[in-house]
């Protein structure tokens, strides 16, 4: 039966060792996902030198597996203040630090357009990058930056038009900032029309993540994976499920199998059958898995009879036969061999549940460039973010891959603007000859009455770019700047780049 692509499901879970696959628990481990989703194995194909009295080439062998995986996803906030979006295990694998402030604070008296002052001590639970919602009607409920913070003094990356008056409420925020170590990794698992089959990527690392933002449309973001392992319709296999109990020539055995998740249903057929046979028994065994059934079927080879002790062997606890389809109420008995009572099931285990929130439109929004003063909108026609984490393989001869995990070595994060050229304006130009310090920052979300929404709103802040190249191009008849941006760390060894959502 052929399956539908609308009705895939895409789970993600955090894995606690790299490459040792984590299966999805809940309803908000999935993700919405596009019809661009795509997953797929590789391998290494090594040349095989032999010679064998031919012109022809002798067989390749397979070598290390190279997976990897592609699919966008809408940026967008979990629509609750305060609630990291449930796609926010993506984000924080690339960016590699999450914080979430669910206390919500205000301001005291004092404070400037560009200085925000809160009450005393509570300068602590800010931090650099991270974006404010100033939710007074004067500033539309602006969303600023954060530079930097001088005990309870909160340094603005843009100015606000006007000062900001005591008492004025400044959001719950949630941030990813860089880090330089310790990113996560993921489990993928992709379930193919929902019951057709099931892919899972283990071992994933999101290589890179790019936003692209264009007038008018929905601000999509899309993420490309590199894993260790590929798996096909995987079998857990957990210390509860690692034995089969039977009896042939007239004695039992306890053939016991490794609790891990084996990478298809012929891999876990294969070590059940080497399990049986390494028991002891003088008979022969061989357990297969039906293509075109999706059962397993468990025979004595050399015709003798052969009883499953599914119910009452004496480790009928933790027996596989659940999980390889068999009715483990009762033994199986008075045959040479036997399929399993139901087929493997291929479905998701969990109905997923999505964020309450709709995708973003790239339209009445906000993108500064240039220093701290620079606080009118950009006008930019498209913006395009890129974060790329490239990261080193760790070769490990004793992993079953060829591979034990692997590190993020550099983050490069680039900015490419294109906006309309303003008559009189050189500044790009200077900044990129003079290789200033450029700031960068794009607030994108959804307004009411002329304010940002709280809980649908979200801000990328990179406090130090150089103009690295930019162009002019025809657009429709007008002139048009193209500028790129190259972020970089400062001499502090400060971030470069920061996602809030408040």
């Amino acid at each position: 039966m052929a399956e539908s692509t609308r009705n895939r499901r895409v789970a993600i879970k955090v894995e606690t060792t790299e490459g040792t696959p984590v299966a999805p628990t809940a309803a908000t481990d999935y993700i919405a996902s596009q019809d661009d989703f795509a997953m797929e194995p590789a391998f290494e194909n090594l040349d095989n030198a032999e010679i064998r009295a031919s012109i022809g080439p002798s067989k390749s062998i397979v070598g290390l597996e190279n997976p990897t995986a592609s699919f966008s996803h809408y940026l967008r906030h979990s629509g609750v203040e305060g609630q990291a979006p449930n796609y926010s295990d993506l984000v924080q694998a690339v960016f590699g630090a999450e914080e979430v402030e669910g206390t919500e604070y205000d301001t005291v008296a004092g404070s400037t357009t560009t200085v925000v002052n809160v009450d005393s001590g509570e300068g602590v639970n800010f931090q650099r990058g991270q974006p404010l919602l100033i939710k007074d009607g004067a500033n539309g409920y602006s969303i600023r930056p954060i530079q930097s913070i001088s005990t309870d003094a909160l340094t603005l990356g843009f100015a606000l038009s006007s000062a900001p008056a005591s008492g004025v409420d400044l959001g719950k925020a949630v941030l990813y900032y860089p880090a330089n170590e310790d990113h996560q990794t993921l489990t993928l698992w992709h379930y193919v029309g929902n019951g057709g089959a099931v892919e899972m990527m283990a071992g994933s690392r999101i290589v890179d993540m790019s936003v692209s933002a264009s007038a008018g449309e929905l601000i999509n973001a899309n993420y490309s994976l590199e894993g260790i392992a590929y798996y096909w319709d995987p079998i857990e296999i957990e210390s509860t499920d690692t034995y089969l109990d039977f009896t042939d020539d007239d004695s039992t055995y306890a053939a016991q199998i490794s609790a891990k998740f084996y990478k298809d249903p012929h891999q876990l057929a294969a070590a059940l059958t080497t399990a049986m046979n390494a028991t002891g028994t003088t008979q022969t065994h061989a357990v297969t898995y039906n293509n075109s059934t999706g059962k397993f079927n468990i025979a004595n080879t050399t015709g003798s009879t052969l009883s499953l002790l599914w119910n009452t062997g004496g480790n009928a606890a933790n027996t596989v036969g659940d999980k390889i389809g068999f009715s483990v109420a009762a033994d199986d008995t008075g045959a040479t061999d036997y399929d399993s009572d139901n087929a493997q099931s291929y479905a998701s285990p969990q109905t997923p549940s999505f964020d309450d929130a709709d995708p973003l439109v790239a339209k009445n929004q906000v993108v500064f460039v240039g220093d701290q003063g620079d606080n009118v909108c950009f006008k930019p026609s498209t913006v395009d973010i890129s974060i790329s984490t490239p990261k080193a393989n760790i070769n490990d001869i004793c992993a079953e891959s060829g591979r034990s995990g692997s590190v993020i070595t550099e983050r490069a994060v680039t900015v490419s603007v294109t906006a309309l050229l303003e008559q009189y304006d050189a500044d790009k130009f200077r900044r990129m000859r003079e290789n200033s310090d450029t700031r960068f920052m794009y607030s994108f979300g959804s307004k009411s009455g002329g304010n940002w929404e709280a809980g649908k709103c979200g801000c990328f802040y990179i406090p130090t770019a150089t103009v690295s190249a930019m162009s002019l191009e025809d657009q429709d008849g007008l002139v048009a700047m193209s500028l790129d941006l190259t972020a970089y760390v400062d001499n502090d060894g400060n971030g470069e780049i920061y996602l809030g959502f408040v």
